[in-house]
């Protein structure tokens, strides 16, 4: 019977991140993956032949802002980047258009193109919220903090600001801040709609510091799966196991402490430790199982809130450049290479989450589009380019016991429609489209109703009280079971952050390593 140190249930990067910083200890580890590829949702495929798309994440910029890549050593397996400049893009209907440049001062330039009040108004801005962006992104390398001894460490005034920041809402701040659409749109973009939260819902205003930390953009040459290919190197460098078309179906459990897992084809493999990628319901509720856990427990794990989906995404082959009203050069132009948000108005983005709660797919959904193909020349064969469309928001179930599967094509089609109205000659240029629902996501990654983040990620399910209280250290109520991935401590997108800190918990607890 095979035995291991650690087993990693699931190889997306979450759980390879804390198998390479485990391994790179001398730990003999197996990481086992349902699925026949590694990556979960951070992959590149040719999900159209000849075209290379990131198949479920769009965009990485969160991982450049931690340690990960160079503490693992990944350029060493052939994992590089290249920067984007400008880093966000969103055009408007009248023909303007907002960019986001690293520098401040080139972005400020350039709103001063439409406003004058909203470039002062952006300066101030930045020198507010950069504070908070920085504090969040060093909370995120630690075990998560409490609200009390936040407001015990800050202290003051400083405290104060924190907090009313964070019980506010984003459109609440914005329309304080800002008077045009241009600035305010992105900004709720890449913060609250992101996360599948409304603008308006109180407690996101701690998000419109996140478009801060889109200046550390940058994408791996290849596609989002290069990142994924480093950590399967580098795990496989160590003598370490990555096991595909491995389910789980039981997490073995004796005297009340881990002794290894159960496969779906009857296989048990024995372990002293198990770290757990799976969102948190399915590892507690279903590979553990109730009658291991105390009934309180399982009340509070019963009691996670996961989204009714959050997006679906549309990837199209295109046979050209798609040309934007708002810059119309017949050349890759800055709109290109940015990542790109469409909505044109917080109200609209409101209306489209009203919509959605209802289960109706929104008539205007927001999107999110990534054209890689015009800075990364190996995604797409010489002159022709991929085109992603993600959606802010799109329901899991809906109404009138529609089926995703028979209307996925058509909404994809509608996206595009969308779409047309800020680049018009793209729909002549469409060789083939890929659509993926929420129930695809679900379907093929075992996505709890299609939601990438395992659990909401409103403030009450957010640093101490994730996924639920007395369960955010990535330690569980079975002894040498640690949990990670996207229902953790700081929560999803490609940061590798869960993965890392609850390495760091499991080395703690062996002696290896003190924690932060």
């Amino acid at each position: 019977m095979a035995r291991y140190d650690v087993i990693v249930i699931g190889a997306g990067h979450n759980g390879l991140v804390s198998a390479d910083l485990l391994a790179k200890e001398g730990l003999k580890v197996l990481v086992l993956e349902k699925s026949n590829i590694a990556g979960g949702c951070v992959r590149t495929s040719d999900l159209i032949p000849g075209f290379k798309f990131n198949v479920y994440s769009l965009e990485q910029y969160l991982i450049r802002a931690t340690p990960i890549i160079e503490e693992l050593g990944l350029a060493a397996y052939g994992l590089r980047y290249y920067e984007i400049d400008p880093t966000i893009f969103a055009p408007f209907k009248d023909g303007k258009y907002m960019v986001f440049y690293k520098n401040v001062e080139k972005t400020i330039s350039h709103i001063q193109n439409f406003s004058k009040h909203d470039a002062t108004a952006y300066r101030k801005f930045v020198d507010d919220f950069e504070p908070l962006s920085e504090l969040l992104g060093s909370m995120g390398l630690a075990a998560p903090m409490s609200m009390f001894d936040l407001a015990t460490e800050l202290r003051g005034t400083e405290s104060d600001k924190l907090f009313q920041i964070l019980f506010t809402s984003a459109k609440e701040i914005l329309d304080e801040t800002f008077e045009t659409e241009y600035v305010k749109v992105p900004i709720a973009f890449l913060g609250p709609a992101a996360i599948g939260l409304q603008p308006s819902q109180k407690g996101t205003g701690w998000t419109v510091a996140w478009h801060l930390s889109a200046r550390k953009l940058s994408r791996p040459y290849g596609g989002s799966g290069a990142l994924i290919d480093a950590l399967v190197r580098m795990l496989q460098s160590h003598g370490c196991v990555i096991q595909l078309n491995s389910e789980v179906e039981q997490i073995q459990i004796a005297k009340g402490k881990v002794a290894g897992v159960k496969l779906k084809d009857g296989r048990i493999i024995e372990s002293k430790i198990v770290l757990s990628a799976c969102d948190p319901k399915q590892t507690f509720l279903k590979l553990v199982g109730e009658e291991h856990l105390d009934s309180s427990f399982v009340a509070d794990v019963q009691k996670i809130k996961i989204a009714n989906g959050i997006a679906m995404k549309a990837d199209f082959a295109l046979n050209g450049l798609p040309k934007y009203s708002c810059n119309p050069t017949d050349e890759v132009n800055e709109c290109h290479c940015a990542a790109g948000f469409i909505s044109p108005s917080l109200e609209s983005l409101e209306r489209a989450y009203d919509e959605y709660k209802y289960g109706v797919n929104p008539k205007e959904p927001g999107l999110m589009v990534a054209l890689p193909s015009s800075v990364d020349q190996s995604l797409a064969p010489n002159g022709k380019h991929v085109l992603s469309l993600e959606t802010r928001y799109t329901p899991y179930k809906l109404v009138n016991n529609q089926n995703w599967d028979e209307i996925k094509g058509e909404v994809a089609d509608q996206l595009l429609d969308i779409y047309s109205e800020y680049a018009p000659n793209v729909k002549k240029l469409v060789l083939k489209k890929y659509s993926a629902s929420p129930v695809d996501w679900e379907r093929e990654l075992a996505l709890p109703s299609g939601n990438f983040f395992h659990a909401d990620m409103s403030l009450d399910q957010m640093f101490n009280l994730r996924p639920t209280a007395g369960l955010s250290g990535y330690k569980t109520p079975i002894m040498n079971l640690y949990i990670t991935g996207a229902g953790t401590h700081p929560g999803g997108g490609v940061s590798g952050l869960p993965g890392y800190n609850a390495s760091r918990a499991v080395l703690h607890d062996l002696g290896k390593q003190k924690l932060l």
